[in-house]
């Protein structure tokens, strides 16, 4: 356990100037940053402890103690569980509520189809592997994620993201999220699942209400505030008011961080502050969630890599291709449009790396499933990030 405030800090600036290094290596790479941060919290824990901290080296006759760190303590989960917070936030924040409703049919039926066929496979993988059935369903979440980032950069790239098929991945990626955060709450509340829909219903309804009347008033009185970047914290105390009275009311607090950036993001005013969460999240709180995944890792469980994480990533990548791209064709688009779609879903990052830890740190998965769906996880995120945009060039060249 950390001990004193020097630790802290000194582990917190490892933490960081770590991840932001190798950060810039992976983007350089053309790969997404997010892995070199997993890959900096992986250095830093599993290697690290064992080759530098609370090691003594001599340098001139000058003996050098380095400090005997450890980032699995309470108050460096404490800041990464604030990162995830921050990246719900912020996916909130930039949902649009209009877009959902202007992609129409095409993105609600990809959703629906992306969503359906992974989680019945990863919970067919789990039984077929001896797993609990709450483990199986967490394997099914994993591969419901999707993570459009990859996807948005190729498109971009290939100047056809404001295309229907575009159009139809970004509109399918948000109702994703949104569906994937409330399966979130059924399965890390131990309630019923009747008495969790209803707790689910209720806060949408008082604080979607709350939202929609207050919101917008508490935001203009901040505005009035002359004070440096008083709308920027009357913002965030908005967002952290939501994630307490969610975790509060038995749900996950990422839905209430998620909410408050919904309700936040339809105002006016979210243009003046999205800029300076951003520099929050990203800047600190955010790479330190990442990091934190990577000292989790047990390095071992990536020695005894076989069959289930062979099928997992077989099943995340065909489970996609093919549920998203049947509703593709049912909802209207041509076969060619259908399987562009269906590749532009593949891709798994921040959201399958939230379930995963999330399931880890409130001990619905522990011991040995714990680190194999972790190793698994990671390796999925790593090998959709590097074949997604190779496969919808190819897609787009048939």
């Amino acid at each position: 356990m950390i001990k004193t405030l020097f630790d802290i800090i000194f582990s917190v600036a490892l933490a960081l100037f770590f991840a932001r290094g190798f950060g810039y290596i992976f983007d350089k790479l053309k790969q997404p940053a997010v892995i070199g941060e997993i890959i900096a919290g992986i250095v830093l824990g599993s290697i690290g402890i064992y080759i530098f901290f609370g090691q003594q080296y001599t340098i001139f006759n000058l003996t050098v103690s380095v400090p005997n760190l450890s980032f699995n303590t309470p108050e460096f989960e404490l800041l990464a569980e604030f990162g995830i917070l921050f990246l719900l936030f912020i996916s909130g924040l930039e949902t649009s509520i209009k877009k959902i409703r202007e992609m129409g049919k095409s993105s609600i039926f990809v959703a629906i189809g992306g969503i359906i066929l992974p989680l019945i496979l990863g919970i067919f993988t789990g039984l077929i592997f001896n797993f609990t059935l709450q483990e199986s369903i967490i394997i099914g979440l994993i591969l419901i994620a999707t993570s459009v980032g990859v996807t948005v950069r190729s498109l971009m790239d290939l100047h056809v993201l404001n295309t229907n098929v575009g159009n139809t991945i970004l509109g399918a990626a948000v109702i994703d999220d949104i569906l994937g955060i409330v399966l979130l709450a059924f399965i890390f509340s131990f309630d019923s699942p009747l008495w969790i829909g209803f707790k689910i219903v209720i806060f949408f309804i008082i604080f979607l209400y709350l939202g929609i009347k207050l919101i917008d008033k508490i935001l203009d009185i901040g505005e009035k505030i002359h004070l440096p970047k008083a709308f920027l914290s009357i913002s965030l105390s908005i967002f952290l008011i939501y994630s307490f009275f969610a975790d509060k009311a038995g749900l996950s607090a990422i839905i209430g961080a998620f909410v408050a950036g919904l309700l936040i993001g339809q105002t006016i005013r979210s243009r003046k502050i999205i800029n300076d969460v951003k520099t929050i999240g990203y800047g600190f709180f955010i790479p330190l969630f990442f990091v934190w995944v990577g000292t989790i890792v047990n390095i071992k469980s990536f020695l005894t890599i076989g069959l289930f994480t062979g099928i997992i990533i077989l099943f995340a990548i065909f489970g996609k291709i093919i549920g998203c791209g049947l509703s593709a064709k049912i909802s209207g688009l041509n076969f060619k449009e259908s399987l562009q779609v269906g590749i532009g879903m593949i891709p798994r990052m921040e959201v399958a790396l939230i379930i995963v830890t999330y399931a880890i740190s409130n001990n619905i998965i522990m011991g040995n499933v714990a680190d194999q769906l972790l190793a698994a996880t990671l390796i999925l995120t790593i090998i959709t990030a590097i074949i997604t945009p190779f496969l919808i060039k190819k897609s787009f060249n048939i």
